[in-house]
């Protein structure tokens, strides 16, 4: 009996705390945790890496993110990103699937609410840089189909009127 107390009092006295006091103590995420998405900002290109080829919205298994294309071709980009984390597994395969590498899981975690609006994040939310770097992506590939329109010369096709026999 004096052993079994011994041992009590050993593990109470000089063993170290594991608990964390939650709300005041913050524990440490590995670099590798899955949580809250973000979009990568491109500093050089002045946009956002995302170019709206749907790849990753269609390796979600349970449709969670919806997209809005803007432009095409070399300038193609995303005017609105929708995700609705109220579904989603963070399973990670929208993040495979994707190859411009720009959606990544962060180490933001807290994503309790007591409202399910608060579980759809948009394009300002997830963007690394905010309403600001959405603001600079969306100038930046209007800027460039804009100047794309203007380098093309306008070439003017004339049907003639050749009936068929």
């Amino acid at each position: 009996m004096f052993q079994g107390l011994g041992v009590t009092l050993r593990n109470l006295v000089v063993r170290p705390k594991v608990t964390l006091q939650y709300p005041y103590v913050k524990p440490r995420v590995s670099p590798r945790y899955r949580g809250l998405f973000y979009l990568p900002f491109d500093e050089e290109a002045g946009r956002l890496k995302c170019v709206g080829c749907t790849l990753c919205a269609q390796a979600c298994p349970t449709n969670v993110i919806s997209m809005k294309k803007l432009g095409s071709g070399k300038h193609a980009g995303v005017s609105e990103f929708t995700m609705d984390l109220g579904r989603c597994m963070f399973c990670n395969l929208c993040i495979e699937a994707c190859p411009f590498d720009a959606i990544h899981m962060g180490p933001r975690y807290e994503l309790a609410s007591y409202q399910r609006e608060a579980s759809v994040f948009r394009i300002t939310d997830l963007a690394q840089g905010g309403a600001e770097a959405v603001a600079r992506n969306n100038a930046t590939i209007e800027a460039a189909i804009r100047a794309e329109g203007e380098g093309k010369p306008h070439t003017v096709r004339i049907e003639t009127g050749k009936a068929e026999a």
